[in-house]
């Protein structure tokens, strides 16, 4: 399947949702999109790609970090630009997960998992990482219920660091994009960690968003 034929079915079956009124949550759109041959779109392709890439692996080689686990690790692309030590990938979208599987199935650093934020309590810390990573995610979380429990599952699973790559605004809901200042909801919910830095260089392109970097003090 070419890309054009891609876009095109992509196209239509967001047309087709837009019309119905038919957005039936975020997890049906992700496996949706990825099922007809969609990929994590633009952002973790081309220029942004290397650009988080850059910022990431530096990142984990300065703070000398061990492990790396990622709620929403879309179709794998972003992932090629990483230099990890160990990986773990969680995605609501099973395509998306067995894409992962098959691209880096040589690689044996590298896990992923089906996640499902009303599925996923981990009382005998199974799932744990020395940084947590969300990127491109928080502002695809339209259900209020979805985003607080996937924030919550990414900092507890979190056991030094976190870092959010989004843009953390209030926004209007456009289909598949709700925006929301995330940022309130940390320091409401998660006192027991704090903002260390953010990164608000913005490349070329306007898609580009910042990156939030948290460190657990307790």
């Amino acid at each position: 399947m070419n890309k054009t034929s891609v876009y095109l079915r992509l196209k239509k079956y967001l047309s087709k949702q837009m019309r119905n009124n038919a957005f039936k949550g975020s997890r049906d759109y992700w496996e949706k999109r990825y099922s007809v041959g969609g990929n994590s779109g633009r952002g973790s392709y081309g220029e942004l790609a290397k650009y988080k890439a850059d910022i990431l692996n530096h990142f984990i080689q300065e703070k000398n970090i061990s492990s790396v686990m990622e709620f929403g690790c879309g179709d794998g692309n972003q992932l090629t630009l990483a230099s990890y030590p160990l990986y773990t990938g969680l995605d609501v979208s099973a395509t998306a997960i067995q894409t992962c599987i098959q691209k880096f199935s040589a690689d044996t650093t590298k896990s992923f998992y089906l996640y499902d934020s009303k599925a996923f309590q981990d009382h005998a810390q199974r799932f744990r990482s020395t940084l947590c990573l969300s990127l491109d995610v928080v502002y695809h979380l339209i259900e209020w219920e979805v985003y607080e429990a996937y924030l919550h599952d990414l900092f507890e699973t979190a056991e030094k660091y976190v870092i959010i790559y989004a843009w953390d605004v209030e926004g209007v809901n456009k289909v598949h994009v709700q925006h929301r200042k995330f940022s309130q909801w940390i320091e409401t919910n998660k006192k027991n960690w704090t903002l260390i830095k953010v990164n608000t260089h913005i490349p070329k392109h306007a898609e580009a968003c910042d990156f939030f970097f948290y460190e657990k003090i307790s």
